[in-house]
């Protein structure tokens, strides 16, 4: 499994813990890579708790949790990811915002 590439082994563990393997297993390197990317790019700290507690961001393509970033980015200013790191539940707000925005352009 390509998350070996991400996460130590007590992550890794709990990875597998907190998500059927068979979910694990239909995410696409591809796209994770890029979403793992583009968070080590804004500088977030903490990667290895979003894989761990919000894997379904790494699900949504690689544009539109750019744009969600971009615009939790604007909401909380310059140290959003200061702010996200305090209160990871903002996780899902970027998540909600990249939905919509993919949402929005399906319908076009």
């Amino acid at each position: 499994m390509f998350l070996e590439k991400y996460l130590n082994s007590t992550y890794l563990d709990l990875v597998y813990s907190n998500y059927e393997e068979n979910y694990i297993n239909l995410l696409d390197e591809d796209n994770f890579n890029k979403i793992y990317m583009l968070l080590k790019n804004n500088n977030f700290y903490f990667i290895e708790d979003i894989i761990l507690n919000y894997l379904e961001l790494f699900e949504i393509e690689e544009k539109y949790v750019g744009l969600a970033i971009s615009s939790v980015k604007k909401i909380l200013g310059n140290d959003f990811v200061k702010k996200i790191g305090q209160n990871l539940q903002l996780i899902d707000k970027v998540i909600e915002l990249a939905i919509g925005y993919s949402d929005a352009d399906n319908k076009i």
